[in-house]
């Protein structure tokens, strides 16, 4: 059980004048329901946004039955929970807290009703009849009992009452959705679909009935009567309120998108559309209307507004998004001509994370000037299949690797040695900017040689003496990792090795790299070996993690330069989430935490809010994992800088 409370929190202790619940029953080995703790694990999320499967029985044991006594007295929050054990499929897991709720809930009809779903559900619809009467009979009518007592009555074969309480349910309430379908669908089995229609019809005349315009003018789409369908849209939003209702929106949009009218998706629901009231629900059908007629700013203004929600049950459809936002971006640039691209190295000094003169650059010991300097090269992969000329396209995993083994060999070799160390970075300055990468090995003579003119370790600096490439050979999924040690002065290679190693899978050959590399360093040049400090080093389970995050960080960097297409960073909502999961993988590592700060401080220009509704996670993150206090303090001092600016 104190796994659960630490994933979710044991809540505070409950007023102790409250009544105090009752044991709660465990599911009957033979009950109706009994298979609801078997089958698929429940899928639930920490509150850093991380990912957890829990199966049924363990969620019902270590988690729901302890949210139902946290929130025993509390009447909103305990139907809430009873709502979402339904979805879950729960039903007589919540039958004593349904029968709780129906005894203190303000709201009498919410309580009956969710008391008379569970009976229905668990094939007792006599009793669920029982609540339903008794509540009529006691408060009036009211248009969601009665559904349910249409319902229950249905279940015992009283077809003909069933259909008349629902009439004056719907008389009641017109707008319920369950009673609305269920009505249609009788007398559509009943005449078919032109029968269908005249009932929507018939509750159209109610008053306020707002709902059955919606499926009205769904038949109209169907009917290619595209004016009568607006007109009967614009009565039902006026009719409905204010926010519009979410299923409305929905419904409207979808319909609308399922034959082809998109801009009339954006001109009618875009107006109405709340982030916090309506979400992803509605979100999806906007951002695809917004993706497909061109309006890709629109696109992305949605995308950033439901990102800063910070809902993980939203990530894999927003990345998804993200994606379609990227391809459709990439479409409507014109490319430029492989003779016109116009090519520059980027020069990046000491590994990524290092910022001289600050805190916490005392990780690292300082180098002296006359040290040897050593430059690091990748950014070239030959794959089974390339493309036959320039071509700008997304990131792959090919191409991000390739970017982050120099970053990654650099930072390695600059801990383990006295030596200076700068990364080379190709990077295409025209068509907007965006990163170079060699579709075979290049010549690392004639680019040690470049390397050398480029004195690439900035003023006071000497150039490089010697060039570090690395190529990846990508055919299949194994894949294969060369290495060289080049001197610049004349080309000449020190050494070189190969490596096969599964994709994704570069730490199993990690060790292997380094200890070869700094051998031959030790061997071939004067660089001097250094024991690498501490909290500097990370795990091997989590290396390719920070391999893939090295690279993302490097993107940050270069999306802030001058010249660089707005756009050019994909999914920085994955970056930041991604970031704080490698953190919470890897507490003790300094370098994984300066990367997080220099990806917020790399954002907060152009995704300020996003970054803003980073800070509960961020907060958490230091809170509960501190590093040593020097380092502590400056970091704390830098992001609460970002995040309340």
């Amino acid at each position: 059980m104190s796994f659960f409370k630490k994933l979710f929190g044991s809540g505070k202790n409950p007023d102790p004048s409250a009544p105090t619940p009752p044991p709660l029953q465990k599911p009957l080995a033979k009950s109706a329901d009994s298979s609801a703790s078997e089958g698929e694990p429940i899928k639930a999320f920490d509150k850093f946004g991380r990912e957890l499967l829990i199966s049924r029985r363990d969620w019902v044991d270590g988690v729901l039955l302890g949210q139902l006594k946290k929130e025993w007295n509390n009447p909103d929050a305990l139907a809430g929970i009873l709502n979402q054990s339904f979805s879950d499929g729960f039903f007589t897991e919540v039958e004593e807290a349904a029968k709780h709720l129906r005894t203190i809930d303000p709201d009498p009809s919410r309580g009956a009703s969710l008391l008379g779903i569970v009976y229905l559900q668990t094939d007792r619809p006599a009793e669920a009849e029982r609540v339903f009467s008794a509540y009529l009979k006691q408060h009036g009518e009211d248009g969601v009992v009665l559904t349910n007592l249409a319902k229950a009555q249905a279940a015992m074969g009283r077809h003909e009452e069933s259909e008349q309480t629902l009439w004056r349910a719907l008389e009641f309430d017109p707008n319920q959705d369950n009673g609305l379908g269920w009505y249609e669908v009788i007398h559509r089995e009943k005449g078919g679909p032109a029968a269908g229609v005249e009932a929507l019809k018939r509750i159209a005349r109610i008053p306020g009935s707002w709902r059955a315009r919606l499926w009205l003018a769904r038949a109209a789409l169907e009917s290619r009567n595209l004016d009568t369908a607006l007109a009967l849209y614009q009565e039902s939003l006026g009719m409905a309120g204010t926010p519009v209702p979410t299923d409305l929106l929905v419904q409207m949009s979808g319909d609308l998108g399922n034959h082809g009218h998109l801009p009339e998706i954006l001109n009618l629901a875009r107006p109405h559309f709340d982030v916090e009231t309506h979400g992803i629900a509605v979100g999806n059908n906007l951002i695809k209307a917004s993706i497909d007629t061109g309006h890709l700013d629109s696109a992305r203004s949605i995308i950033r507004k439901l990102e800063a929600c910070q809902r993980p049950d939203w990530r894999d459809t927003l990345g998804f998004w993200e994606n379609e936002l990227l391809k459709a971006k990439l479409q409507t640039q014109a490319p430029v001509a492989a003779d016109k691209l116009r090519m520059t190295m980027l020069s990046l000094n000491g590994p990524l994370w290092l910022i001289a003169d600050h805190a916490t650059s005392r990780i690292a010991a300082p180098r002296a000037p006359d040290a040897p300097h050593i430059a690091f090269l990748g950014s070239s992969f030959e794959a089974a299949s390339m493309p036959s000329e320039v071509t700008a396209q997304p990131s792959d995993g090919p191409g991000r690797m390739s970017r982050a083994l120099p970053l990654f060999v650099n930072e390695t070799v600059h801990l383990h040695s006295d030596a200076r160390t700068t990364t080379l970075v190709p990077w295409i300055t025209n068509g907007g900017g965006g990163f170079g990468l060699f579709g075979k090995a290049p010549d690392l003579a004639e680019m040690a040689q470049q390397a050398r003119q480029m004195a690439a370790g900035g003023e006071g600096t000497h150039p490089p003496d010697f060039l570090i490439g690395t190529h990846l050979v990508t055919r299949g999924e194994n894949w294969k990792l060369q290495v060289a040690l080049v001197r610049t002065i004349d080309g000449k290679t020190l050494a070189s090795h190969s490596y096969d190693f599964a994709e994704a899978d570069f730490r199993r050959i990690a060790d292997r790299v380094t200890t070869d590399l700094l051998a031959a360093l030790a061997k071939d040049t004067e660089v001097e070996s250094r024991t690498p400090p501490a909290g500097t080093q990370v795990q091997a389970p989590e290396l390719d993690h920070y391999l893939f995050r090295l690279e993302q960080t490097l993107a940050v960097r270069c999306s802030n330069m001058d010249g660089t297409r707005p756009g050019f960073l994909s999914n920085p909502a994955e970056i930041l989430d991604g970031m704080i999961h490698l953190c919470l993988q890897n507490p003790a590592h300094l370098p994984s935490r300066i990367l997080l700060w220099r990806v917020l401080d790399g954002l907060k220009t152009g995704e300020p809010e996003l970054v803003k509704s980073m800070a509960t996670k961020v907060k958490e993150l230091q809170s509960e994992h501190p590093l040593e206090p020097e380092f502590q303090l400056s970091l704390d001092k830098e992001l609460n800088s970002i995040l309340v600016a």
